[in-house]
């Protein structure tokens, strides 16, 4: 107690130290990051590599798998997933949830050095692979760029522009341009016109590129100078490229646009198309700097644009779509007001039950406890977010209960008599050791969610991280502070104040009572307890599972897939239709598109979806969170009425990613038609379920197909190679490239088009005219047949085998965790051939590797926390009485679930944790008085009562301050069941504390009771 007594004879040294905790912690609230959430890391990387005309088995096979083969060896591999488009590689690689933050750079090196390794392995007109491993990067402020009469060129000039002024503001990572569209150059010629003329597609690119590539022309030396030459003759305009000469294979010279059709175009189909409210948009996404503040670099960046805006053309108009730095401010602010709400609710209970000076002496530990976090959280990097500012409310509570045990300590030792100093010294001494083992059980119960390797336990270390440090402050504050603060504002007793008995009066007398009658019955007591216990764990089955909370926020967003072969634009037709219904409902304020792909990362926790032509994704944002959560629930059904075809999914914004799909039954095997058949049989049993939402094939409906059968002999006598065949196809729409058009700093493609044709089957399409420059012939004249066939569009695969799944989603006012405990054994039931797997992925998978991460070290935390408390007590008994009363625990969870209606889902699992910790304080405080009692020479038994009936007022204030401390979080949708759990658990846990742990202690060491 050396350090004690320092701090209590050393007045200037403990002021200056207790003014720097102060004036740091105001400081590094300043200077601290503001984020809306905690930052995680998204595990996952992809590998985009393109084959263009190749079906989806060729990809897979060729492509795909020669990928798969190299990055399997990565030993940080988890698994692989693909996906298989014709033209398209996708492969999502995963990695092992263990490996840190700080190793993923080198780890996607080290994938990239594997993809690079194998391009050449790779089929001719395969690649480059690309490897995306900023997929996981947050680009949290989000605007919009819409041009009244303006075309998608003068759109991304203007983006670029601005895009450029934002890179100037401080703390801007990266800005990155959505939504721009493939400028072209289009050459429209009738293949008549070709044949009539003798010109081929490869005169007209060689013709491109001998006039428009760059070469040196050198110099010449003239005096003492040289003279460097250059040529004009370049393309810098549509007029040079329509005077360009095209010589024939016969000599003759042609003027290109006497016999093409020259135009600016974009590339077609396009590969994605973002709307705002209706008009044409390109999205402008921006990211923070790693230790940037968002909140500050979000106000930067509005200031700049809104000094750009006023120089902007006119028709432009740039609109916030998301705003990470306003919501960030907004949630902090939030939850600034709940901790305010807290420290003052704690502040009053305490001065309820030990007056004024004396609150206010317990209180201010709290604020210098919080202010000595916060400078470790700026010295760690733990931004001010969502899970931190939680974590200082939940340990609110916990924050003075060390303080109430010394200080209520040195006022009874001052009643009994006892010099200030003395008092307080014995007040230290005899409760150091055991609220440092109970603060450290405390946060040992924490344990097992910060080591977890699952992306929650990196999503609540903050929370883990922030409980632990708070609550050691505590301690040292309770050991340093509260004793000082004693010393220098707490009068000590007059003799005529002092009172003979202590804990005497009316409330004291009556509590003796009820707890002699509780000992006395204590095996019925005991009985109860375990009776309620089973009841508790059934009545479980009655409250809904939600791994993790949805927020609450005026976004949500809109998924929706169109049958697989629709082109995009059906798809951005229908996407502006639902935009147009959204719209007229009077919540939404504004409606998004985004047609193809997914947007950039704006929200941590969204999902990426595509490149794929049948899908889009609405961003709608209504005026409020409530009308939000109205606007959600209203269009979950409505929507659906409306549009009846397409797969609509209407999600809520949520702290972990979404899936694809609620429930995967997922089926591995070699054959695509068997896969598909098992697929079948389990979207049958899932239909059979009403609760069951959008069963479906994850590899979506077939689609129909054109085949061209070529015909070697008959193509061979006209000279009409497969090539040339399918060049000129694919001349028909999309256009074959023959040349570039540098435009500055952008390579135009320029593409040749055939034109005059309305194809629209195999027929038209057989009487189409393919050409080798030299002749023409109808398609049906170089082919066996022309054949209408079905495809899958993709094929799936994880781990290198064909994968298929049968998907569904739940209806609302049902949860995952029911469906699916409904129709599960039917579909494992199912006989599978040999050679096939099966097993349940998405949120299931998910939800049981996060229990098994936690699991993981929990026997850890265990271990540790029992070797603490027989170390603390010395014996096995203590210890084994404390663990008795831990399950007891969850009938005040059980109870507290039913009456708030909440979910039981990941948090309110680690607030029960957390609140395992607080029980065990209670306990070991209670335990430890009535060792020293009858260390004393006090009879057990009175002891025992006498201990209980002393460690009442501590033990209902540090209970009453974490429950009432707690109550701002009830109303946070995201906290709120970890609240009620905690709220509901202390309550029933502190009546355990005070009547069932003295009944298990009488149990134990068989006292006998006094009549």
């Amino acid at each position: 107690m050396k350090l004690v007594k320092y701090f209590l004879s050393k007045k200037p040294v403990t002021i200056l130290l207790l003014v720097l905790v102060l004036a740091g912690g105001l400081l590094a609230y300043v200077k601290m990051g503001k984020l809306e959430d905690a930052p995680f890391t998204i595990k996952q990387a992809l590998v985009l590599t393109p084959y263009p005309g190749a079906s989806p088995s060729e990809v897979q096979s060729q492509v795909t798998d020669v990928l798969e083969e190299s990055i399997q060896a990565l030993g940080e591999l988890y698994y692989l997933k693909t996906e298989n488009r014709a033209g398209l590689s996708k492969i999502t690689v995963y990695v092992k949830k263990e490996t840190r933050a700080d190793e993923m750079q080198q780890l996607w090196d080290k994938l990239r050095r594997k993809v690079s390794d194998v391009q050449s392995k790779l089929p001719e007109g395969a690649g480059p692979s690309v490897v995306n491993d900023d997929f996981g990067d947050v680009l949290g402020v989000f605007y919009g760029l819409t041009g009244s009469g303006h075309s998608y060129r003068e759109l991304e000039d203007e983006a670029k522009l601005i895009k450029n002024e934002i890179l100037k503001v401080k703390d801007v990572a990266k800005v990155e341009i959505y939504g721009t569209q493939t400028p072209t150059i289009d050459i429209s010629v009738s293949p008549s016109v070709m044949a009539r003329s003798g010109i081929t597609m490869t005169d007209i690119a060689r013709a491109f590129e001998a006039q428009n590539k760059v070469v040196d022309a050198g110099g010449i030396d003239v005096g003492s100078n040289r003279l460097r030459i250059e040529s004009t003759g370049n393309f810098y305009s549509l007029d040079d490229i329509r005077n360009l000469t095209i010589v024939s294979s016969t000599g003759e010279h042609f003027r290109l646009a006497d016999i093409t059709r020259i135009e600016e175009s974009y590339q077609t189909p396009a590969s994605n198309l973002m709307r705002i409210n209706g008009q044409p948009a390109v999205g402008i996404a921006i990211s923070t700097v790693p230790t940037g503040n968002v909140v500050d670099m979000a106000a930067a960046v509005k200031e700049s644009l809104q000094q750009m805006s006023g120089s902007m053309p006119e028709g432009f108009e740039l609109v916030t779509l998301y705003d990470q730095g306003y919501e960030s401010a907004v949630a902090n602010q939030g939850f600034i007001l709940n901790l305010i709400i807290s420290v003052l609710t704690v502040v009053a209970i305490l001065l309820f039950f030990i007056g004024f000076k004396n609150g206010l002496l317990i209180g201010s530990g709290l604020v210098f406890s919080i202010f000595a976090t916060l400078i470790v959280m700026l010295c760690t990097d733990i931004a001010l977010q969502r899970m931190s500012l939680a974590a200082i409310i939940i340990a609110m509570g916990m924050l003075v209960d060390n303080a109430i045990v010394v200080s209520d300590s040195a006022l009874v030792n001052m009643q009994r008599g006892m010099r200030k100093r003395v008092a307080i010294m014995r007040a230290c001494s005899s409760t150091a050791l055991p609220l440092l083992a109970a603060t450290v059980i405390a946060i040992l119960t924490f344990l097992p969610i910060y080591f977890s390797p699952h992306i929650t336990g990196e999503l609540l270390s903050s929370l883990v991280i922030v409980i632990g440090v708070s609550l050691m402050f505590s301690w040292v504050f309770a050991l340093t502070q509260t004793p000082f603060f004693i010393q220098e504002f707490v009068r000590r007793p007059r003799p005529e104040e002092l009172k003979s008995a202590l804990f005497d009066g009316k409330y004291y007398n009556m509590f003796r009572r009820s707890l002699h009658w509780v000992i006395k019955h204590r095996y019925a007591t005991i009985a109860c307890m375990v009776l309620l216990l089973v009841l508790s764990a059934w009545s479980f089955k009655f409250i809904p599972k939600v791994f993790v909370p949805a927020l609450d926020k005026q976004y949500f967003t809109v998924d929706v897939w169109l049958p697989e072969g629709s082109n995009i634009d059906e798809t951005g037709k229908l996407a502006e239709e639902m935009a147009e219904y959204i719209r007229t409902h009077g919540e939404a304020e504004m409606v998004s598109t985004f047609i193809g792909r997914t947007p950039p990362r704006y929200y941590l926790s969204n999902v990426a979806f595509g490149p794929q032509s049948n899908y889009t994704q609405l961003l709608v944002k209504c005026h409020t969170s409530e009308e939000s959560r109205r606007l959600n629930s209203a269009l979950q059904d409505s929507i659906r009425l409306k549009f009846p075809g397409p797969l609509i999914k209407v999600n809520k914004f949520e702290l972990s990613p979404l899936t694809e799909a609620v429930i995967e039954a997922r089926f591995l095997g070699p054959d695509p038609a068997v896969l598909d058949s098992l697929v079948g049989q389990a979207i049958e049993i899932m239909r059979r379920n009403p609760k069951v939402a959008d069963a479906r094939n994850e590899w979506g409906n077939m689609a129909l197909m054109l085949r061209l059968v070529y015909d070697p002999v008959k193509a061979g006598e006209l000279g009409i190679t497969k090539a040339q065949m399918m060049q000129s196809v694919k001349s028909i729409s999309d256009g074959v490239p023959v040349g570039i058009y540098r435009d500055n700093e952008k390579k135009v493609p320029v593409l040749l088009k055939s034109e005059g044709y309305d194809i629209t089957d195999a027929a038209s399409l057989g009487n189409f005219s393919v050409w080798n420059g030299e002749r023409s012939a109808p398609l049906s004249l170089v082919t066996e047949r022309i054949e209408t066939t079905w495809e899958f569009p993709q094929m799936r695969t994880y781990n290198r085998q064909l994968s298929m799944a049968a998907m569904c989603g739940v209806k609302p006012g049902h949860t995952m965790a029911e469906v699916h405990g409904e129709i599960r054994s039917e579909i494992e039931a199912m006989p599978l051939p040999p050679g096939y797997t099966f097993f349940w992925d998405s949120q299931y998978k998910d939800q049981g590797e996060a229990m098994e991460a936690i699991a993981k070290y929990f026997p850890l935390a265990f271990l540790m926390l029992i070797v603490i408390l027989v170390a603390l007590f010395g014996n096995f008994r203590q210890p084994i009485i404390i663990l008795c009363i831990l399950p007891l625990s969850l009938i005040g969870v059980a109870v507290g679930m039913l009456l708030t209606g909440f979910d039981f889902g990941f948090f309110p699992i680690a607030g029960w944790l957390g609140l395992l910790g607080m029980i065990i304080k209670n306990v070991i405080v209670l335990i430890d008085e009535i060792n020293i009692q009858r260390r004393e020479g006090v009879p057990a038994y009175t002891a025992v009562i006498e201990s209980t009936v002393s460690r009442t007022r501590p033990v209902l204030m540090a209970a009453t301050t974490t429950i009432l401390g707690m109550v701002p979080l009830l109303f946070d949708i995201a906290f709120g069941g970890m609240a009620a759990t905690i709220i509901f658990g202390l309550t029933f846990a502190t009546l355990l504390t005070l009547f069932v742990t003295p009944a298990l202690y009488i149990l134990f060491y068989r006292i006998k009771i006094n009549k």
